[in-house]
């Protein structure tokens, strides 16, 4: 059996740091306001209440390639690397379950992680004791490829979780920045998704005992007559 969890969320509160530097770099320094490409004034800002759906839509960047130098060129090490870890113990909770279920395959999960952020990923891991053997990282448009491969995804991805196959089981991981969807899975700690592998589990084996329908080539049983 095959369990996914997603890097953001259930291990890391990537928001917050990119919050953190976003501000620091653009609001509270001294380029508040920018001239954009067309000589016209450009105001780097944030909107209110911040989701984890597309951080384009609530931090201003003047171009998809400003976007993409902040994070994955400029702060990589500090965004990816040095955030928060979600709460206190998920690492040891999520080592526990790797070691308390040796038949499952578990993998935790980079979603669009590019350049220096990978290697810092790997740092984030190595720094808070991941004793897992699988690390991946994915693109958003390879999700149904990736579903194939799983049976359980625990995530805070509205995306991972819509596109969830039938016979498949995603569990939504609870954070400040996804609460716009609603999910019939949801937890708040890693603690609790053991209930869903072992749920697919159940499910698999039931499937794998059910008796074989007689098949019609069957030879006919002998009749012992009475004397």
């Amino acid at each position: 059996m095959d369990v996914y969890i997603s890097i953001n969320g259930p291990l890391r509160n990537l928001i917050q740091k990119f919050d953190y530097h976003y501000k620091d770099e653009f609001i509270d320094s001294d380029f508040l306001v920018e001239e954009d490409k067309k000589g016209e004034p450009f105001e780097y800002k944030v909107e209110e209440k911040v989701q984890n759906n597309n951080l384009l839509d609530y931090y201003s960047f003047q171009s998809i390639d400003e976007y993409n130098n902040f994070l994955f060129v400029d702060f990589p090490l500090e965004i990816f690397a040095h955030a928060g870890i979600t709460y206190m113990s998920a690492m040891s909770d999520l080592n526990i379950a790797i070691h308390d279920n040796p038949d499952i395959n578990f993998t935790v999960v980079g979603l669009d992680e590019l350049g220096k952020a990978k290697s810092s990923t790997l740092f984030f891991l190595s720094k808070h004791s991941y004793l897992g053997n699988n690390v991946k990282f994915i693109r958003t448009h390879n999700i149904d490829k990736e579903w194939k491969k799983c049976d359980v995804w625990i995530t805070d991805s509205k995306e991972i979780i819509d596109r969830c196959p039938k016979k498949k089981t995603a569990v939504k991981y609870l954070t400040n920045y996804n609460e716009y969807f609603m999910h019939k899975n949801e937890v708040k700690n890693l603690k609790e998704c053991s209930k869903y592998w072992e749920k697919s589990t159940t499910s698999m084996w039931t499937r794998l005992l059910k008796p074989a329908a007689p098949s019609n080539n069957q030879s006919p049983q002998r009749v012992k007559k009475d004397k």
